[in-house]
């Protein structure tokens, strides 16, 4: 990798028996009229009744009865039903204060004409007779929404693009229409309508949101956000990190085995620790639920690609404490470049152990082993032109990595108000990576070639506890979390050079002995220890919503050279924070403002023998949501100006010495907007202005452009389903990426082309034919567009042409 600039409590659910049913004419009709009736969870009538007698705090303000409704539904967990047309006009008082569901839902109703009556398993809104009446003649038409899309959690499924919750940004359970900053949500629905095969892909309509700098490389996921890597230092799976090396042993994932990406933008070492001042990434692993799963699918493609994968999960029996989730796939696949493949094998366990509602234990593991060439960049001519020779060796260039990692999530309620969670992970990394470089023989056709190896192991520990409590002061509600975590990495590395054959161009041979290198050239041991302690508190008062948090960190690191045996500490200390107001209008609009920072240690010294100091970034930023409460549409735009300091540059008074007074500056705008109509269509756009500047420097490139950062990025991609007519069964999907040009060097002389990447989609629904299957047909850059991105001389070509055939079947 590169860096920058150098370029070098949780509700238990409830068994199926107590679930609504929806009925299918049911759920149109809710669609149809917009949603206003909720779903939160289903309760069993003996449940049901102790929510409705439990007091909690609401503060719900003046507005539409439904949407008032949704929310006494929302906060209690009560199922409710209503016929939209019996609410439409009317209007709710104020909601506020410790009240039962009961006395909120009377308070709501009051002066309505309406009452609300227990019907099993949920409460139905209806018309209040000015007499006693029958059963029969009280009943009216109910319109029952899908359960799945009230109940969200911050780390369960979605349906459809927009989701509502996050945990990214504060690790709370916070939705995002009420969180003061940019965060963006991609769904397992829009991944698997586009048919992703790399987190890099997932990410790539998202604002803000820059891949394939180093073009096709499957190695590893090359992101940036807001002009920074997030690759190295901002690479999260569920909330915890996923260190790495810093040579060639980052953590692989495969996204089928996701729920959902977030992408939090801006700094947030006041959550996490040391982090990229671009943001971060966290993948959101799938987990055990009470609704059964049960899917696989077979692939077919071009560049031989052959994919296998199936999702199962459930019940381990009926109204059982445990659930389990078990995800698999295998593949093997090429990439369009000789010797450069794609296989993986992965599987994916789960159990969750629900004995109540107030304790849950997740406990979530992986195995992965994956394959593909030690170094994907085809051969680059003296005079700058990238050929589409390969001159690795087939049976030598390789990237083998195999990786494991076992952990645990549990959660305890001690009381309304107080909830206890620890997040455990223990994970290990073994990466073999073996490459040939060459240089072009006089004769113009031979290939002289170098092997070089880098051997690395890799063993993390990630824990994070906390404490979280809410509480009142006045009119004032918090929602407090005291929070300790810890991170442990130990890694051995050994870079190793050694003789390799030559190749000729003209008639290869990719199957020649070439022997492990022996010279060594580098022999490192690595071990780093990262604690923080933080304090977070999110603020309720009327329609405001305030944060504010706190973080003290302390960073050790200390790197053996395993040959002479010579150890080199080092330890940080940084305290950041963050702040951020936001304003709910109508339950619709959130204006909101916050300011964050971060930092990230820099190990090594300058000439004096003085550690070098962290960098430090800062960044205001200012936005518009808009997302209605219980809507299925989202659109975000920010304005934002960060700032990295203590950057690295050289010395003026001695060109071998570096000192710290180096800044790059990124300020910009970014405009998404994310929708799932009632018609069957989804979209997810995007647009991005970004003017990142290297502002202090004695590199010689103040006031330029980083390498490859464009100032112009857009995205859109449309994906419609047709539930009728004789296209009935039928999807299809259209996608576009635009990125504009950048430039090739630090001086900012040559440039690099800007391109566009067209992605399509076409689905068949068998269900005449087979209930529960599906086939469909992807393509990523569909119009073959070849690019390059050149850095400093070395240049890098874009993915060509995919085309992935499937064939899904769920039960």
């Amino acid at each position: 990798m590169h860096s920058q600039h150098t370029r070098t409590p949780v509700r238990r659910p409830f068994p199926p028996s107590t679930r609504p049913v929806i009925h299918p004419l049911a759920l149109a009709l809710h669609l149809i009229f917009g949603g206003t009736c909720l779903t939160a969870v289903a309760l069993p009538t003996p449940a049901m009744a102790q929510a409705q007698s439990t007091a909690r705090e609401f503060d719900i303000p003046a507005g539409p009865l439904a949407t008032t409704l949704n929310r006494i539904g929302e906060s209690a967990g009560l199922l409710l039903s209503f016929d939209p047309a019996l609410v439409k006009g009317k209007t709710a008082p104020t909601i506020k204060g410790r009240l039962t569901a009961q006395q909120a839902l009377e308070q709501a109703l009051a002066g309505s004409g309406l009452m609300a009556s227990a019907d099993g398993a949920s409460i139905v809104i209806k018309t209040a007779p000015p007499a006693p009446v029958s059963a029969k003649e009280a009943v009216l038409p109910v319109v029952t929404v899908r359960a799945g899309a009230e109940r969200e959690t911050a780390n369960g499924p979605v349906t459809g693009y927009v989701a509502r919750r996050s945990l990214g940004a504060t690790k709370s359970d916070l939705p995002l229409a009420e969180t003061p900053r940019a965060v963006s949500v991609i769904t397992e629905d829009q991944m698997r309508d586009r048919k992703v095969l790399t987190v890099e892909d997932a990410v790539a309509y998202t604002a803000g949101v820059q891949v394939g700098m180093s073009g096709n490389d499957p190695r590893f996921d090359e992101i940036y956000v807001r002009g920074f890597d997030v690759t190295t230092d901002a690479d999260y799976r569920d909330g915890l990190r996923q260190p790495n090396s810093e040579w060639l042993s980052y953590s692989h994932t495969e996204p089928y085995a996701l729920e959902r990406l977030e992408v939090v933008k801006g700094p947030d070492s006041v959550t996490y620790g040391q982090i990229s001042p671009g943001g971060l990434v966290n993948r959101v692993s799938k987990r055990p639920s009470r609704d059964a799963v049960r899917e696989v699918e077979v692939q077919l493609g071009t560049n031989d690609h052959r994919q296998a994968q199936f999702d199962l999960g459930g019940e381990l029996a009926p109204q059982s404490d445990w659930m389990y989730r078990l995800v698999g796939l295998t593949r093997k696949a090429n990439t369009g470049t000789v010797g450069v493949n794609d296989d993986g094998t992965y599987i994916a366990p789960a159990l969750t152990w629900a004995p109540s509602a107030r304790t849950q234990v997740t406990f979530l593991s992986h195995w992965n082993r994956f394959e593909t060439a030690g170094s994907p960049k085809p051969f680059q001519a003296p005079d700058g032109t990238l050929t589409e020779f390969w001159n690795g060796d087939v049976d030598f260039d390789g990237l083998k990595q195999t990786q494991w990692a076992l952990g645990y999530e549990a959660r305890h309620q001690f009381s309304d108000d107080w909830t206890a969670r620890q997040n455990l992970r223990y994970a290990r990394v073994r990466t073999d990576n073996q490459y040939l470089e060459g240089t072009l023989d006089a004769d113009g056709t031979t290939i002289l070639r170098d092997s070089y190896g880098v051997y690395e192991k890799m063993r993390t520990l990630a824990v994070d506890t906390a404490l979280e409590g809410r509480l009142s002061t006045g009119e004032l509600r918090h929602a407090l979390t005291l929070g300790l975590d810890h991170s442990r990495l130990t890694a051995d590395v050994s870079y190793l050079y050694g003789s390799a054959p030559s190749i000729s161009m003209t008639s290869p041979d990719y199957h020649q002995a070439v022997t492990r290198p022996d010279t060594v050239l580098v022999e490192q041991g690595v071990k780093g220890t990262q604690t923080g302690l933080y304090l977070n508190d999110q603020i309720t008062v009327d329609n405001w919503r305030l944060s504010a948090g706190v973080r003290r960190d302390t960073v050790r690191q200390t790197q053996t050279d395993l040959s002479t045996g010579e150890r080199t500490p080092q330890t940080d200390h940084a305290t950041t924070g963050s702040l951020g107001v936001l304003y709910r209008i109508d339950n619709t609009w959130s204006p909101y403002a916050s300011v964050a920072t971060s930092f990230i240690p820099q190990f090594g010294s300058n000439l004096a023998g003085d550690a070098f100091k962290p960098t430090k970034g800062k960044q205001v930023e200012l936005g518009l949501k808009y997302q209605p409460d219980g809507g299925r549409v989202s659109h975000t735009i920010s304005v934002f100006n960060l700032v990295q300091q203590n950057v690295k540059t050289r010395d003026p008074a001695n060109e071998v010495n570096y000192v710290q007074t180096g800044e790059v500056r990124s300020r910009g705008l970014e405009l998404e907007s994310n929708l799932s109509l009632a018609a069957g269509l989804d979209l997810t756009a995007s647009y991005t202005y970004s003017d990142v500047r290297i502002t202090r420097s004695n590199d010689g490139n103040e006031g330029k452009r980083p390498i490859t950062t464009p100032k112009h990025m857009a995205a859109a991609w449309v994906h419609k389903r047709f539930g009728g007519g004789f296209l009935q069964g039928v999807d299809v999907g259209l996608g576009a990426r635009w990125t504009g040009e950048t430039f090739a060097d630090a001086a900012n002389a040559a440039r690099n082309a800007g391109y566009t990447i067209v992605d399509a989609r076409i689905g068949y629904d068998l269900r005449e034919v087979l209930p529960g299957a599906k086939l469909g047909l992807n393509a990523t850059n569909l119009t073959d567009k070849r690019y390059l991105s050149c850095q400093d001389g070395y240049c890098y070509r874009g993915r060509g042409r995919t085309v992935v055939a499937s064939f899904n079947y769920q039960w």
